[in-house]
C-alpha cells in the first residue's frame, strides 16, 4: 500500500529500533522528501513520541526552538540522516526526561 503512494521501506534501520519500520518518499517521487515512521502501538517508542508531541504542543518557545535547531541541522547535514538525527537526539533525549518527572 505504501509503495502505491511513493514509498519505500527502509529495513536498515529495524535491528536498531525493532519497534519501529521506517519508509521514505524521495523528492524525486513527490515533494517534498518525506520520511514516514511506523511504531507499534503502547509500545515504548509510542509512548516517547506522543509525549515528545504533547511537550512540544503545551510549550510553543520549546517547540520554536525544536524548529530552529533541526533547521539548523538539516542545512549542517544535508547529506547525512544519521549525523542529523544524532545531533539533534540530545535535545529529545533533555525534553522527554523533563515530561517524565
Amino acid at each position: 500500500a505504501w509503495a502505491a503512494l511513493g514509498f519505500r521501506s527502509r529495513p536498515a534501520y529495524e535491528p536498531d529500533l525493532p519497534e519501529r519500520r521506517c519508509f521514505v518518499r524521495d523528492a524525486m517521487t513527490a515533494l517534498p522528501r518525506v520520511h514516514l515512521h511506523a511504531v507499534v502501538r503502547g509500545g515504548a517508542l509510542w509512548r516517547d513520541h506522543l509525549a515528545f508531541r504533547e511537550a512540544l504542543r503545551a510549550d510553543s518557545a520549546l517547540a520554536q526552538r525544536y524548529g530552529e535547531l533541526k533547521r539548523g541541522l538539516a542545512a549542517r547535514h544535508a547529506a547525512d540522516k544519521a549525523a542529523y538525527t544524532d545531533a539533534k537526539a540530545p535535545f529529545i533525549r533533555s525534553v522527554l526526561a523533563n515530561a517524565r518527572s
